[in-house]
């Protein structure tokens, strides 16, 4: 059969800052599809920079049997508009998947009668089974982890048990896209950790590639495709450390060390001196260190699970190796107040890390927060229903009590200025600007544009979310 697979076109600057990379899912699913034995036509909105518009033309003309898209929660919206338009010129089936609808689940086919299925959980088996019940081999009622339309109602079938062994699975479908730069990895998927803004997508449950099956990976990646950097997507990279080491180890005995240099993200309490020295060795360039906040009350409230002595002692050890360290903070947390905010600011400006992203806390269907601003707890309250607004960079979705979003947007400018200025590094600052002036704009505008909303709007003072939720 002939499969349509879509990424949708960035939703905002910020999106199309990341959109320079390929994207995961849809790479393995392709090539889940293909090795099925059918016709796989890609069009990437992203790395291709396909217009909403082009991408229907194009999807209506292949004459595909099924049309797939994925999405991040705040895609949602792209995806319901470009799904709308294909039905509107074709009955060609369609079914949707990725982390916002792993959360949302039915809500999916609800919010978009345009869409005929959801696939929850991992798509490359159930995309498979999808495809053949529609050419006449199987049913839907048959394939777990699927929402579906029957008779006018919306069906949720079984959840789907996780695949026994991952090295069954091909390779992401890499020739298929517009690579760049930038490929890429990931080692295992799920993540055991029960941090409360996280809406854990790939399940808490961990399963692990075999090391064999990830070096093999790599060398078919470097020799293949010749990108400047491989990136482990792993949630936690050295989650098993002894594992991990393995694979820097197969990295380095197949010198694939010297063809590409390397980044990962890990947690700070997973990391050692002898882990510090292999990534080095191996070439890797960035440690991305997930801290979120700089006070440790704060840390505790979201279960983040680290001190801030284990992410000094990280960053300590990442320098000492001259990695460059890319600590990420969230503001907002539950109950955060300007004086934790205060906390967070002065604990960046003195960790100095090379990079740093800040966001602010979103409140991501599927995740503690979001049943928290459900119930109102945290001091939360809810600024729009419109997934697109689900941003954590660009636009917001949630305030607090003494913390309305203008000011959450002014701390999160006020944490990239002090952290360059506390430290010397103006001219740094200067060219980080310049090379990312229309985010760094947009994220200033965005601040002004909520303060603005907040003084001059007719409207009411936002409801609580549970007084949202009633109506």
């Amino acid at each position: 059969m002939k499969v349509c697979l879509i990424q949708v076109p960035p939703a905002s600057e910020f999106d199309r800052h990341w959109a320079r990379f390929p994207v995961l899912g849809l790479a393995y699913l392709a090539a889940a599809v293909r090795a099925a034995g059918h016709e796989v036509i890609l069009l990437d909105g992203k790395l291709d920079m396909l217009s909403a518009d082009e991408i229907c033309d194009r999807a209506v003309a292949s004459g595909a049997d099924i049309v797939g898209l994925t999405c991040m929660t705040v895609e949602f919206p792209m995806v319901v508009r470009i799904a709308s338009r294909i039905r509107g010129r074709s009955a060609v089936p369609i079914v949707v998947g990725g982390a916002h609808v792993n959360a949302v689940k039915q809500q999916a086919l609800e919010e978009c009668p345009a869409i005929d299925f959801a696939c929850v959980g991992e798509g490359e088996y159930a995309l498979n089974e999808l495809i053949a019940a529609i050419g006449g081999e199987g049913a839907p009622e048959e394939i777990t982890g699927l929402c579906w339309r029957r008779d006018g109602e919306i069906v949720v079938n079984p959840t789907r048990p996780y695949p026994k062994d991952y090295d069954l699975l091909p390779f992401p479908a890499w020739d298929m896209f517009k690579v760049s730069t930038q490929i890429p990895v990931l080692t295992h998927r799920g993540c055991p950790y029960r941090c409360t803004f996280c809406g854990h997508n790939s399940g808490f449950k961990t399963r692990f590639r075999s090391v064999e099956n990830v070096v093999a990976e790599l060398r078919y990646a470097v020799d293949t495709f010749k990108p400047e950097v491989i990136r482990f997507e792993d949630e936690t990279f050295g989650l098993d450390l002894k594992r991990t080491k393995d694979i820097i180890a197969g990295i380095i005995e197949h010198k694939l060390h010297r063809k590409v240099t390397f980044s990962a993200q890990t947690r700070v309490d997973r990391v050692d001196a002898e882990f510090m020295k292999l990534l080095r060795e191996a070439n890797f360039e960035t440690l991305e260190l997930g801290v979120e906040s700089g006070n440790p009350d704060v840390l505790k409230s979201i279960k983040k699970g680290i001190t801030l002595d284990q992410v000094d002692r990280a960053v300590k050890l990442a320098k000492a190796e001259n990695l460059s360290v890319w600590c990420k903070f969230i503001l907002g947390h539950p109950n955060e107040t300007r004086a934790t905010i205060r906390d967070t600011i002065r604990y960046i400006a003195r960790l100095n890390p090379q990079r740093l992203s800040v966001s602010i806390m979103t409140p991501f269907p599927g995740t503690p927060i979001h049943e928290m601003a459900v119930r109102g707890e945290g001091g939360y309250r809810l600024l729009s229903t419109d997934w697109k607004d689900f941003d954590k960079y660009s636009t917001g979705a949630l305030e607090l009590d003494g913390l309305p979003l203008w000011r959450l947007k002014m701390y999160q400018i006020l944490c990239y200025l002090m952290l360059y200025l506390r430290n010397g590094r103006l001219r740094e600052l200067i060219g980080l600007v310049r090379e990312h002036r229309v985010m760094a704009f947009s994220m200033l505008g965005g601040a002004f544009k909520a303060l603005g909303e907040r003084l001059f709007s007719r409207r009411p003072r936002p409801l609580p979310i549970t007084e949202v939720a009633a109506e």
